[in-house]
């Protein structure tokens, strides 16, 4: 299946702003939003009180404000990975042969991001959770105002988050009133950084380039958020579904995209997958059944409802969707190759209903997470939680973890 080549140009149209200066010679914050960013819980299992920040009502569903299941997965090397989920957090050192629990009970756990071998973070609706020894202890940090949603570090010191907004259990990107934060210790204090109204998702590459996505558009910024650019604008005219741009940066300076609709139906949903670079971004794909006006593609995604996207380089990424009218667990995945001119499709995930999760070290070699509907007993349906392996780029899948929440 051949990738659409609609080629939307790097436009100065972006939001533009002179922040004051920030700490340590960080991404500039303007002094309004870094004055309103304060601590508001303390670590888990330190005494005192903690100031009071607003909760959309929509962040708390039942007792971790996370859909229960293995949500997120990371590997950093062909050994060494975690996953994470509503009541657990996994690691591996050779490859998914062995996992194991690190930390259990109501974490409420959405996303995983590692530096490295030893640092990392894991983040809920509700908490964030840190490593310095590769998860043999976790330990939680003192959560800002706004409440983060979800975290990218550059190093073991910088880093920067998306907060507040009105993040869901089941959609942990903010749809709208989310804002842009950074940290330069690590994740013990936060300040705002300037950015476009609605921030749904951020990464950066380092300390000065990075990519932003908002209100269904994607940014990009060469000064550490100093000035946002505009680089795609994503769905446009009246009448527009909303959408989630979300993001995943690789190489130095690029990024890929996926823009995801909030108007689902009848077992569609509307999506549109981007790659971008310093030369401009391009639309890839998207889903068949939705109009898009605005956007230009010659190449369906996979499935008729989006799934997760691993990058693997400036020139390669995965995507994962998922097909219910194709009957239960047809879970498609593509591999996208030369920065998006090229789609493979790669058939079905084996043994997964729904994936929530993929980290791809390479085209052959990677991991999904998700849920498999049991069916084998007709009286009671069961959903297992897995972790599902390859390594011969989908020709066979193994499942190394099961368990029913």
């Amino acid at each position: 299946m051949a990738a659409g080549a609609g080629c939307l140009a790097l436009a100065a149209c972006g939001t533009a702003g002179t922040g004051g200066a920030a700490p340590g010679g960080a991404p500039a914050a303007t002094a309004a939003a870094a004055s309103a960013v304060t601590s508001s819980q303390a670590a888990r299992g330190t005494p005192g009180p903690a100031a009071p920040c607003p909760v959309p009502s929509g962040r708390q569903t039942g007792s971790t404000g996370v859909a229960p299941g293995l949500t997120g997965v990371q590997f950093v090397s062909p050994q060494q990975g975690w996953v994470a989920g509503s009541d657990r957090i996994l690691a591996t050192s050779d490859g998914g042969a062995h996992w194991q629990i690190q930390d259990r009970g109501r974490l409420g756990l959405a996303s995983l991001d590692f530096v490295n071998a030893s640092d990392g973070w894991a983040v809920g609706l509700n908490t964030v959770l840190a490593t310095t020894d590769g998860g043999a202890h976790w330990h939680a940090l003192p959560e800002p105002c706004p409440l983060i949603d979800a975290v990218h570090f550059v190093s073991v010191s910088l880093g920067f988050a998306v907060a507040g907004g009105t993040a869901t259990a089941y959609q942990p990107v903010p749809p709208s009133g989310g804002a842009l934060l950074a940290t330069v210790d690590g994740g013990q204090s936060w300040y705002g950084v300037h950015a476009p109204a609605d921030v749904q998702s951020a990464c950066f590459t380092n300390r000065m380039r990075g990519w932003l996505g908002a209100h269904g558009r994607l940014y990009r910024t060469v000064n550490g958020g100093s000035t946002w650019t505009l680089a795609a604008r994503g769905v446009t005219g009246s009448g527009s579904p909303p959408f989630l741009m979300t993001v995943q940066c690789a190489g130095p300076d690029a990024v890929w995209g996926l823009d995801i609709g909030m108007d689902a139906a009848m077992n569609h949903e509307p999506f549109i997958g981007y790659h971008a670079g310093p030369s401009g971004a391009k639309a890839i794909f998207a889903e068949q059944y939705f109009p898009h006006p605005g956007v230009k593609v010659t190449a369906n995604g996979p499935g008729t409802e989006p799934g997760p996207l691993s990058a693997i380089s400036e020139t390669t990424a995965v995507v994962i969707g998922s097909c219910p009218p194709c009957g239960n667990g047809t879970v498609p995945w593509d591999l996208v190759t030369n920065s998006g001119a090229v789609i493979s499709q790669r058939g079905n995930i084996g043994g997964l209903t729904a994936a929530a999760g993929a980290s791809f070290m390479t085209p052959q070699l990677g991991w999904v997470v998700g849920n498999f509907d049991d069916y084998r007993n007709p009286a009671r349906q069961i959903q297992r939680q897995r972790i599902v392996m390859t390594t011969d780029g989908g020709a066979s899948w193994h499942t190394q973890y099961s368990y029913v929440p």
